[in-house]
């Protein structure tokens, strides 16, 4: 295990959710569904979970942040107006990420309402929700992201939820909006998570493409060629290079808490690849504190 003590830079986790018991009541499934979702989970291997409160989940990741000398987090959520993460976001340790179907007519003004009321930045579901994004429909949006000056998350590629469609997860379909909107930066969560060559053929046609390596990255185990995370981080810093990489776990839920494995193996692998400690410090935060224009402790 890498001792904390050994990281020589401050980290900002790019890429983490923040889930309550009050957000899960907003959740509610019908029975079908929620049998499918656990069959899913335990196909996946993934770990089971506990909910709280906001008080208590925001002690729990207070504690873990001190626990592994976290500077940050940026919590992602799945809805507009999400009463308690912009509760949760006051601590300053904590940033938040809003939501919206920006196919809708008023989604621009529900961006720019979170926006002023503390949020940091857009993150996208596209394979959730079942659009393109380079529908001409989502263009408010963007508009309105560029005028503000926030970046965009995007989740495309495979994803755990059974009612995704995977018609909309090709990254190719940012091509002409990040060429549109060259003032906006792209986040490409988990590498494209599936769709890598095509991720990495986004990000030459433009600068303003950046990938987040957050999560275990299991997508790896569904290609049809064999290829290792560390192949992959290694192909990234060859086409993107350090600046348009930002750290992130896919933290979520407890009792598993923070995810410290990730940025153990993570590390491991950036030394691997001898990584300047210069350049591994904007990868795990300088990067998405400038994105953000925030400090980094």
């Amino acid at each position: 295990m890498i001792h904390i003590a050994v990281m020589s830079f401050p980290i900002i986790d790019g890429h983490m959710h923040l889930a309550t018991d009050s957000m899960a009541k907003k959740w509610a499934r019908s029975e079908q569904e929620e049998s499918i979702i656990r069959k899913r989970r335990e196909h996946f291997k993934i770990p089971g979970y506990e909910l709280y409160p906001l008080q208590k989940t925001a002690e729990l990741w207070k504690a873990e942040f001190d626990k592994y000398n976290i500077s940050k987090g940026v919590f992602l959520t799945y809805e507009p107006h999400n009463e308690d993460l912009l509760s949760f976001v006051k601590d300053s340790q904590f940033i938040g990420f809003t939501s919206v179907d920006p196919t809708i007519e008023h989604a621009p003004a529900m961006v720019e309402e979170d926006i002023k009321a503390g949020l940091k930045g857009l993150k996208l579901y596209p394979v959730n929700r079942g659009f393109s994004v380079s529908d001409k429909r989502c263009y408010p949006v963007y508009e309105t992201a560029q005028t503000l000056g926030i970046p965009i998350t995007l989740h495309f590629g495979v994803s755990i939820g059974y009612f995704s469609d995977l018609r909309y997860g090709n990254p190719i379909d940012l091509h002409p909006v990040a060429r549109d909107f060259p003032d906006i930066t792209f986040i490409l969560a988990h590498f494209g998570c599936g769709f890598l060559r095509e991720s990495l053929f986004l990000s030459y046609q433009c600068q303003n493409i950046y990938f987040d390596t957050s999560s275990s990255n299991r997508w790896i185990e569904y290609l049809p060629y064999e290829i290792t995370l560390r192949e992959v981080f290694k192909k990234c810093l060859k086409v993107l290079g350090p600046d348009r990489l930002i750290f992130g776990t896919d933290s979520n839920f407890f009792p598993r808490g923070y995810r410290y494995n990730i940025v153990e193996e993570q590390k491991l692998i950036l030394d691997s690849l001898q990584v300047k400690e210069k350049e591994q410090a904007k990868i795990f935060g300088e990067n998405m504190a400038r994105l953000l224009n925030v400090r980094l402790d």
